[in-house]
């Protein structure tokens, strides 16, 4: 190899002298022959690139790796976000950077360039709509951030690449107001390829939008399947409804005639999301003069309901009639202030069978209550049951908390009072509180998790279940009565919890003379998960040994010992 590298060096420098030489560079000039060089070296380079194991696979093989490399895949899905879309945009120009290789083999590929930002500039659209040949395309723009520096946009450059392109249109998402101008003017030609419009601008609920593209969304889009909607509702005329895929409407929505008479020709709707920001229902517009009889959607697979109050329930919900067994959500940001509207979450929970159902479906035997962490100064809780679920906010004065227990109570009944497991995360004192409000309920488990004790955030939570002597009840008890808290319960887990073992002999000890003179049980296995487990006199062999008497299973996992309180 020695021999071999001496060889060819002094070839270089004969061959180096002879360029020299050949393009007239005399007098030892330093920066042109620095130049003759580099040009060597590139031409070296390119041979050398060529003879790579890279450049020995077949084409099929190498375009199948960037495909899944830059997952083309994702440029025509509904649920792909704009910033996904520009983060695909800019890791195919960061990998056109890699070689020149790639580089060729990248621009050479129509399907590589589906993606159009029109908020690029116009040398830069133009020049990915002629590499992208007739191959379908995502059209899009994402509103400009810095809006110190705004950019003048051409609108008519772009509009007269896209005519003259001769591609076809699959895909339109927008979020940036200006834009709106040149989706009309689009529409002038003619987008009988769109199956895709996502058009989200951040406004408030006006006819500013509507106006500008109400006549385009009134004309035939016979490929038209996924709509996505901020401010602005399809017409109820539109002949493409019956063919929609997925339907999307985010706020500022509102429930009004139009809305539902939409949803009502969306036969074939498989995923439907609303969020709503209110009603605009007067009293002449009373079902059932307005409301269609039944808004029917028997291919739905997944139903997405955001609400900001009770009151917009009764317009919608007991209208939908869609299967039962599908993934269905109902969240509601106001608390609840209405005993009327109750029984709506009931029906919506568990919707009564028709009339004429020979085999009236099952109720799920269990259902879950998760009591969430405190955010924002309000506090979620969610009822599931089965594939369907109810989120909505705790009244934030705790003397209007009768509607929280009604509602969970009309749920139960609905269900034929199936057993509860609750969730309790991050618990403090509005936890603890709604923790006493749920006591007489079938609760059969429960799990505490993010708790932190002896500074009021799990102690109150543990009192709540009947572990202090002031909350114990008093007086004789009477047969069939509850006169203790949560006496359905049979297994309690704590995760990631700062725990006093002394805490579980006392909660499971303190009501054993009642569970022996009543012939009755109570928890029966207690599971620490990831636990910070404190100690006293009492070891966790000597708490297991205590429990194990009593016939209470405890078991621990993944705990770590920090040793005496």
């Amino acid at each position: 190899m020695k021999a071999l590298t001496t060889s060819l060096a002094n070839r270089v420098n004969v061959f180096l002298e002879e360029s020299f030489v050949f393009n007239n560079v005399v007098g030892g000039n330093p920066e042109e022959e620095i130049a003759i060089c580099q040009a060597i070296e590139v031409v070296i380079r390119r041979q050398r690139n060529k003879r790579l194991l890279i450049n020995r696979i077949p084409t099929d093989v190498i375009d199948l790796v960037f495909s899944y490399a830059i997952d083309l895949s994702l440029v025509h899905d509904p649920s792909t976000t704009l910033d996904e879309l520009e983060e695909h945009r800019k890791l195919l120009f960061t990998m056109r950077c890699v070689s020149k290789l790639w580089d060729d083999f990248l621009v050479s590929g129509p399907r590589y360039w589906q993606a159009v930002n029109l908020r690029t500039d116009s040398d830069t659209v133009q020049s990915i709509l002629i590499r992208a040949e007739d191959t379908p395309l995502c059209v899009y723009s994402i509103e400009q951030r810095d809006k110190s520096a705004k950019r003048m946009i051409d609108f008519g450059a772009r509009q007269k690449y896209l005519w003259l392109s001769g591609t076809s249109i699959r895909t339109i998402r927008s979020e940036d107001r200006s834009y709106v101008v040149l989706w009309k003017a689009l529409s002038e030609k003619g987008v009988p390829s769109l199956e895709t419009l996502n058009l989200t601008v951040a406004t408030e609920w006006s006819n500013l939008i509507w106006d500008l593209i109400a006549e385009w969304l009134g004309n035939d889009l016979p490929m038209l399947r996924d709509v996505t909607a901020r401010g602005w509702e399809p017409p109820a005329d539109a002949t493409w409804l019956g063919k929609l895929r997925t339907l999307t409407f985010l706020r500022p929505t509102q429930v009004d005639r139009n809305l539902l008479t939409v949803l009502s020709r969306c036969t074939e709707l498989k995923s439907l999301r609303i969020e709503t920001s209110g009603s605009i229902w007067v009293e002449e517009d009373e079902p059932p003069f307005i409301i269609p009889p039944k808004i029917t959607l028997p291919n739905l697979q997944n139903l997405d309901l955001d609400f900001e109050d009770l009151l917009e329930i009764r317009y919608l919900v007991r209208q939908l009639d869609v299967p039962r067994d599908i993934p269905a959500s109902l969240r509601i940001m106001d608390a609840p202030n209405s005993e009327e509207l109750v029984e709506d979450l009931a029906h919506f929970i568990f919707p009564p069978p028709p009339p004429d159902c020979t085999k009236p479906p099952k109720p799920p035997a269990k259902v879950t209550l998760e009591v969430h962490d405190v955010s924002n100064y309000s506090l979620p809780v969610t009822y599931t049951a089965g594939p369907r679920s109810i989120k909505f906010t705790v009244p934030e004065r705790t003397d209007e908390w009768d509607l929280l227990c009604n509602i969970l109570i009309a749920l139960q009944n609905q269900l034929t009072h199936p057993s509860i497991h609750v969730k309790v995360d991050s618990p403090g004192n509005r936890q603890a509180a709604v923790l006493r409000r749920i006591a007489n309920l079938n609760v059969t488990s429960m799990c505490v998790s993010n708790g932190i004790v002896g500074s009021m955030h799990l102690d109150g939570t543990i009192a709540a279940l009947g572990s202090r002597h002031k909350n114990l009840p008093s007086g004789p008890s009477v047969a069939g009565e509850q006169i203790w808290p949560f006496e359905a319960l049979r297994e309690l887990t704590f995760e990631n919890t700062e725990m006093s073992l002394g805490i579980l002999a006392r909660l499971v000890g303190i009501r054993r003379r009642y569970l022996r003179e009543n012939s009755r049980e109570w928890i029966k296995k207690v599971v620490l998960r990831e636990c910070n487990l404190k100690w006293s006199n009492l070891t966790l062999p000597k708490v297991t040994a205590q429990l194990e008497k009593i016939g209470v299973e405890l078991v621990a996992e993944g705990c770590k010992y920090e040793g005496k309180e």
